[in-house]
């Protein structure tokens, strides 16, 4: 019993290391990317940057592509856990959750801000192309979300909250308008009370419109 107890410390203890040289490995090459570009990037670049032998790095990444494809995807699973917890926050109402979320993709826009940039700016000359199955999975992702939202206007209508207009075609556009305010701060350089007025704004113009 204490043989494989001990045991199980041990390789849990590997993985967490496997998993913090990993972590930095990735954020090392997340500040390359941001300061030279993807392309120009080398993983000796990266090596340097992260103070791990070459070797190292082969030994969990293969190419740049495998950790610009991981970069991406935990971004993105970490989002959807979030938007989704709002989903299910019961002490929220409808309208509180939409523009919960509208906050939080914001919010996590600015946090990552440089995942966020580069994934804009090489999206249609890499993960089309040189990265399909990446693009397949951000994809994914938004139609997720984009069920998410749908999910939240069909409560509202059935609650009597909407009008009842097509709930996928205001989730495909809601979905739209979160991305677009999110992305708009980040060029914005918005932060506090500046920020949450505007997003008042924006969520308000989609909810109530701007007729008088």
């Amino acid at each position: 019993m204490g043989v494989a107890s001990q045991s199980q410390k041990t390789t849990s203890r590997k993985e967490r290391d496997e998993l913090r040289k990993r972590g930095e490995i990735l954020e090392a090459a997340l500040e390359i990317f941001a300061a030279r570009g993807f392309h120009s990037a080398t993983m000796a670049q990266i090596s340097k940057h992260s103070e791990y032998p070459l070797g190292t790095i082969y030994k969990y990444f293969p190419s740049k592509k495998e950790m610009y494809h991981d970069l991406v995807i935990n971004r993105v699973r970490e989002l959807g856990m979030i938007l989704e917890s709002i989903r299910q926050d019961s002490d929220l109402g409808i309208c509180g959750k939409l523009k919960a979320c509208l906050g939080a993709q914001t919010d996590f826009y600015m946090a990552n801000q440089q995942v966020v940039k580069i994934y804009i700016s090489e999206r249609s000359n890499l993960d089309a192309v040189a990265m399909p199955q990446l693009n397949e999975k951000v994809n994914s992702f938004h139609d997720r979300m984009v069920n998410l939202f749908q999910d939240l206007f069909d409560q509202g209508i059935s609650s009597g909250k909407f009008k009842a207009y097509p709930s996928r075609d205001m989730a495909e556009l809601y979905a739209d308008i979160v991305h677009s305010a999110a992305w708009g701060a980040l060029f914005r350089d918005e932060t506090g009370p500046e920020l949450e007025q505007r997003l008042s704004m924006i969520f308000d113009m989609f909810t109530t419109g701007i007729k008088k």
